[in-house]
């Protein structure tokens, strides 16, 4: 009885180890079509949704760098624009100075030329006034000789008396 009893002992265990094999098999198809599968899609799905985002990131940063290398040459234009037209004021500027200094100066010119012509003049006409004067008094002197005998103390103290008229009232005049 020893050969049947470890059959029987066995048989029941190899049973249940064929059983708990079968509920196993038929547990891992079962979890393998309804949670594996499905789990493994959403997996993959969301390791797809990852890799777009990071692809997708790096594009943005492509497009980021380029705005930026973009944004700095208008910078850089703008700057340069700048410079430009501050050199360009600087120089319309210096121009429009020595303008204003060049036509300064030929007005000082052209009023230094009549300011001279005019002293000119003035100095024509006095000498004119003068040689009038001279000749008149010369007259004057030459009629009041004429009119009284001349001793040399007669004749200086005819001078000052006819300086003294003369003087008085010609040179005002």
């Amino acid at each position: 009885m020893g050969e049947i009893d470890i059959v029987v002992r066995v048989l029941p265990e190899l049973s249940s180890v064929l059983i708990s094999w079968a509920t196993l098999l038929v547990l891992y198809l079962l979890l393998r079509k309804l949670l594996y599968k499905p789990v493994s899609k959403i997996l993959s799905d969301r390791q797809a949704k990852i890799q777009s985002n990071i692809e997708e990131a790096k594009q943005l940063r492509e497009e980021a760098e380029k705005l930026k290398l973009d944004y700095e040459a208008r910078i850089a234009d703008a700057k340069k624009e700048s410079q430009d037209i501050i050199e360009s004021a600087r120089k319309r500027g210096e121009e429009l100075r020595e303008n204003i200094v060049e036509e300064a100066r030929k007005e000082a010119e052209l009023l230094m030329d009549r300011a001279r012509k005019t002293i000119e003049q003035e100095k024509e006409k006095a000498f004119e006034d003068i040689k009038a004067q001279v000749g008149e008094l010369a007259i004057l002197i030459a009629s009041n000789i004429m009119e009284e005998e001349i001793n040399p103390a007669k004749q200086e103290e005819l001078i000052h008396k006819f300086i003294d008229e003369v003087g008085s009232s010609q040179w005002l005049n």
